[in-house]
């Protein structure tokens, strides 16, 4: 058991794929498979952690959504993955608020990850239309949703809970499509 090994402050469920699902062309091998790692692993992984955060009166929830939730072609599966870990969080605020425990969402716009780069190759023209998409100019960089995590970890945010919170230079404010 995750409890044995002493008392559980914080979780961040992290876990995710991307595969292509469009809806034309449904799989629901690709659907369940999205599914089960982007959303169940989490609910299952929290409930198991939850009972420790309960019995210490105090903790902290994060799951890393993605802007993503706003829809993108291609993505049903992910997409629909996301959207439920940010409801997830909503949901574990209202059920657990009691125990002071804070659960909250962190739905990240296009990070340069080293699969990003890859998927997205300097001075290609799809990397150049995602950039042009970001108000900020720049892609967001690891630290930046780590730095937000960190925040939501503190004692500086007792008193948010239940958000989703978008750390994605603007990107989310018009239309995804990346």
């Amino acid at each position: 058991s995750l409890t044995e090994h002493g008392r559980i402050y914080g979780l961040v469920n992290n876990a995710g794929i991307a595969t292509p699902n469009m809806l034309e062309e449904f799989d629901l091998n690709v659907y369940e498979s999205v599914m089960t790692i982007n959303a169940t692993a989490v609910a299952e992984l929290t409930a198991a952690v939850a009972p420790s955060m309960i019995q210490n009166k105090s903790g902290r929830i994060i799951n890393i959504s993605s802007e993503l939730i706003l829809g993108f072609a291609t993505r049903t599966a992910y997409s629909a993955s996301k959207a439920a870990v940010a409801s997830f969080a909503r949901t574990w605020a209202l059920e657990l608020g009691k125990y002071n425990i804070c659960c909250n969402a962190i739905a990240p716009g296009p990070v340069e990850t080293d699969l990003f780069v890859k998927n997205n190759p300097e001075g290609s023209a799809v990397r150049q239309s995602k950039l042009d998409k970001i108000p900020l100019g720049r892609f967001g960089k690891p630290n930046d949703i780590a730095n937000m995590t960190n925040f939501l970890m503190s004692e500086e945010s007792a008193f948010l809970t239940g958000q989703t919170i978008y750390v994605c230079g603007g990107s989310s404010l018009g239309s995804v499509g990346f």
